[in-house]
């Protein structure tokens, strides 16, 4: 890490991103500082949230993302990650999938040591699936995906010791880690595909504790053990953390001696920014952004969204006996020409113009824009009132006499 002033943009956390017009289109994702690296400054950070973070410190059992922004310091990820999200080599571990066999080989890298002293080993990353999966724990991040490791339903639902589609070759105590699956993703090639969970956890500090205490545990609240650039030092309870290097950091010894973490309120954000209180402000309010971008001091990162919200028509239900969508022909909205001219009759970029000027914008295709090797440019369904009107039309629904709109076969 260098010692800059910087301004994080939570452009992550916004629900549309597409259009170049969009101030995060053109935002940088990252900064950086040419000067001197500080040795042994401390960097204050804050984490603008409305209320008191969970402070449950596993990726496993978290499902807050403020308690995420607090451990990004200390809890690395498994694997690199480079253009498109794709994996490389350049993390704690290597990954590599073979098709025809249906299976994804970890290897973690020799050097590679939690904050204790003690080797990040296979079992470790075994270890991390087995808390999700185990039904005591009651992680939400257990999902249709992870069923798709063999074993995986039987160790969930008691009916197995362990999962049987998660092997280690040289044992627990070896680097290597092997997943079966029961089917091959493209998408397993990226990070956040859902099949292949990218952390670890110390079994060797973890193990005594029971599943359905993981939670709510010192050892995941107050004092984990980490293999990233610092380690827990000190915590306050839904407010604070205090974050040392970790000296056994397989990347180094961090130049700095500490970051300190603190929840701020978003009433407070644009105050504390324009008196340069902190170093680094994360997840700053997009309603707000137009009253800090220009905020001096402060270099302006951010990142287009990785997800979008969308709007949906019903159609029919579905059936939870058969795990199927049942289609209903005569439902008012299975006529596409009416669809369509509805969403043509919304204007969407004013929406996004209104409420989050300059860090939302109207989605357009499936693949959010941050994956630019296969997302496709598309005008997407602009406003135009006069494609509407056509559509409806078209749809069979005629303008009265009262100005309504009206499928006149309904009446018949």
């Amino acid at each position: 890490m260098t010692a800059v002033l910087a301004l994080t943009l939570a452009a992550c956390g916004s629900n549309s991103s597409t259009s170049t017009k969009s101030a995060v289109a053109s935002m940088k994702s990252s900064t950086t500082n040419n000067k001197k690296a500080i040795k042994g400054g401390t960097l204050s950070v804050a984490e603008v949230s409305s209320s008191p973070i969970a402070g449950i410190f596993a990726p496993e059992l978290s499902d807050n993302a403020s308690d995420a922004q607090f451990m990004q310091f200390a809890t690395e990820s498994l694997f690199g990650v480079g253009k498109d999200y794709k994996y490389t080599d350049k993390g704690a571990a290597t990954l590599k999938l073979d098709r025809k066999a249906k299976t994804a080989t970890i290897k973690v890298k020799k050097n590679v040591t939690w904050s204790d002293g003690k080797p990040v080993v296979a079992k470790d990353v075994e270890y991390a699936y087995e808390i999700i999966a185990n039904k005591n724990s009651k992680s939400s991040r257990y999902t249709d995906s992870l069923q798709n490791i063999k074993g995986m339903e039987e160790y969930h639902s008691g009916s197995a010791n362990n999962i049987s589609g998660i092997t280690e070759p040289d044992g627990d105590n070896g680097k290597t880690v092997v997943l079966h699956f029961k089917q091959m993703k493209p998408g397993m090639k990226q990070s956040g595909n859902g099949y292949i969970w990218e952390s670890a956890e110390p079994y060797h500090y973890l193990k005594d504790v029971a599943f359905s205490d993981l939670a709510k545990s010192d050892k995941v609240r107050k004092d984990p053990v980490t293999f990233g650039p610092f380690k827990f030092s000190k915590v306050v309870s839904g407010q604070s953390v205090e974050f040392t290097r970790n000296k056994y950091y397989y990347k180094g010894t961090p130049k700095l001696k500490a970051v300190n973490v603190e929840v701020l309120a978003p009433a407070k954000a644009v105050t504390a920014i324009k008196s340069k209180k902190y170093d680094i402000v994360l997840d700053t309010p997009a309603s707000q952004y137009k009253n800090y971008k220009n905020a001096k001091g402060y270099q302006m990162v951010g990142q287009q969204a990785l997800q979008y919200s969308y709007i949906g028509f019903n159609l029919g239900k579905y059936d939870t006996k058969t795990s199927t969508n049942v289609m209903n022909k005569n439902a008012k909205m299975n006529n596409r020409s009416l669809r369509q001219a509805m969403m043509y009759a919304l204007n969407l970029d004013e929406v996004a113009k209104k409420f989050y000027p300059g860090v939302r914008t109207r989605a357009t295709t499936l693949i959010p824009p941050a994956f630019s090797s296969y997302h496709l440019d598309s005008k997407g369904y602009a406003l135009n009132l006069k494609k509407a009107k056509n559509l409806l039309d078209k749809a069979g629904y005629k303008k009265g006499k009262d100005g309504y709109r009206t499928d006149l076969r309904e009446r018949n």
